[in-house]
């Protein structure tokens, strides 16, 4: 089974939520990846090492958005064989050519993957 995590309203807002899960999913067998549109892989790697995730570097897939739009985690799935998606866009989702999991972010919980970015 493999399964992808965005970061900015997934990982990012809920880390305290995650880290157990992803950790639980690890040793039940399963492949965990981050799947983002943020387009600079180290940077994504440093908003999860802060938020306390430790995802190798071939484990963090940066989706193409300039090139794709909304369909750029839809091309990742595919190449990836990714079985399940956890997003809080509902584009992502509508469009993952696999099982998604939509997040709805809390708006009183900070937002922070996104500002570091853009």
């Amino acid at each position: 089974m493999k399964l992808a995590f965005d970061i900015g309203g997934v990982l990012g807002k809920y880390p305290t939520v995650f880290l157990p899960i992803i950790s639980a999913l690890h040793d039940g067998g399963a492949e965990v990846f981050v799947l983002t549109d943020i387009p600079d892989k180290q940077v994504a790697q440093e908003q999860l090492n802060r938020y306390g995730y430790s995802f190798s570097p071939e484990k963090i897939l940066c989706a193409d958005f300039e090139r794709y739009g909304e369909r750029c985690k839809s091309v990742i799935i595919k190449e990836h064989g990714i079985d399940v998606l956890i997003d809080d866009h509902p584009g992502y989702c509508a469009d993952s050519g696999c099982v998604s999991l939509f997040v709805w972010p809390d708006p009183l919980v900070p937002y922070e993957a996104i500002v570091k970015y853009m």
